[in-house]
């Protein structure tokens, strides 16, 4: 009865004192959220002991012979008696249960310590508020989708692996690709090394062009009237001095030390002499006959290279231009493993002759000329 009366009061006041044993004190908590449940909690009261608070204030006594319509003094006895039997609990199973409040017990001091046990809400305020399940929203998709997306899974076969001699295979053709580039990489990379060999002479384009621009040459001469042959004759000289692969390649020079322009000059110079100014006179100038003076086999003399040609017509025609400035001018045809045709000015019995020769050579042909053995 007794402790009905204690947890009404709970309700509408912030300290019940219990005569001779302590008072409870109620404390304001506010709404909070459980992080685990998901939950949001209404504001509350959270209930403490003071055992210390001993002193009858009357507020337990009156409201007792209130509710029961009886004195005071048979009220205080109700509450003595109460006491008593809490105490005498407490001292034989070391613990007392206040209904829906909390518990009393001692703890290892033997000290009286109180748990507050979470029952019904005491704040009248939040009186029937119930926890508020919060939980994070999920888009879920609907029925049909979802039953439609399952039979499709299980209709679907499950992708069969590759057997192990078909991944082997592919592997194989893999390693295979690597190692033929690098292959091909190395060779490419060893040819630039030479030094007689020149990459240009790779470029299938300037081949099909020069190619291309001899035949035209022939077809033009073979057209066009005597009358203008001479100056038909002055132009394919001239063509065939562009179509070089870049003109003089590297190590061939103009004789003052200069580059392959002014081998175009004298060029135009050698072929405007050729024409004749008569309209009756006309001079043919037809393309340069055969040398005699071409290098085809191992000789084992030293010779003073000027430049490398891809063709032979355009190696002639330098050789043709050394030659008229008294040198002893000379075509050596490709070797195993070249592509060059290479025009010289001199050639020598040992090294050290040519070598001796070579300073000489430079103030004509530039730094650019080797010394080759043949």
């Amino acid at each position: 009865m007794v402790e009905k009366h204690i947890k009404h009061l709970l309700y509408n006041h912030d300290c019940v004192i219990i005569p001779d044993f302590g008072g409870l004190i109620t404390r304001y908590v506010p709404a909070r959220i459980n992080p685990v449940k998901h939950t949001l909690v209404p504001p509350s009261k959270k209930i403490a002991f003071n055992e210390k608070l001993v002193l009858n204030d009357g507020l337990l006594i009156s409201t007792i012979a209130y509710a029961n319509n009886t004195t005071k003094e048979e009220a205080r006895q109700l509450v003595i008696s109460f006491v008593h039997e809490v105490r005498t609990r407490l001292d034989s199973e070391q613990r007392y249960e206040l209904t829906d409040i909390g518990v009393f017990k001692y703890n290892h001091e033997q000290k009286l310590v109180f748990d507050y046990t979470e029952g019904d809400n005491l704040l009248e305020a939040s009186f029937g508020l119930p926890e508020i399940v919060a939980r994070p929203i999920r888009h879920e998709e609907p029925a049909v989708l979802r039953t439609l997306i399952k039979e499709r899974q299980l209709a679907e076969p499950a992708p069969a692996r590759k057997p192990f001699k078909a991944r082997l295979k592919r592997a194989y053709h893999v390693a295979a690709g690597l190692a033929l580039t690098g292959l091909v990489g190395t060779a490419l990379y060893m040819l630039s090394l030479q030094t007689d060999y020149n990459l240009s002479s790779l470029n299938p384009i300037s081949l099909i062009n020069g190619d291309k621009q001899a035949v035209d040459e022939k077809m033009a001469t073979a057209a066009i009237p005597v009358q203008q042959e001479a100056t038909l004759g002055q132009s394919a000289a001239l063509g065939a001095f562009d179509a070089t692969e870049s003109g003089i390649e590297e190590g061939a020079v103009s004789l003052d030390g200069t580059s392959g322009n002014a081998f175009k000059q004298d060029a135009q110079f050698t072929a405007d002499e050729s024409v004749i100014n008569s309209e009756d006179t006309i001079e043919e100038v037809a393309a340069p006959a055969p040398t005699t003076t071409t290098v085809s086999d191992k000789d084992g003399r030293f010779y003073i290279i000027t430049g490398g040609y891809a063709r032979m017509l355009n190696a002639e025609f330098s050789r043709q231009e050394i030659a008229e400035f008294g040198h002893e001018s000379k075509v050596l045809e490709p070797g195993k493993g070249s592509r060059l045709f290479k025009v010289s000015v001199a050639d020598f019995a040992t090294a050290e002759e040519a070598q001796a020769a070579m300073n000489t050579y430079r103030k004509s042909f530039g730094e650019n000329i080797w010394v080759y053995n043949n």
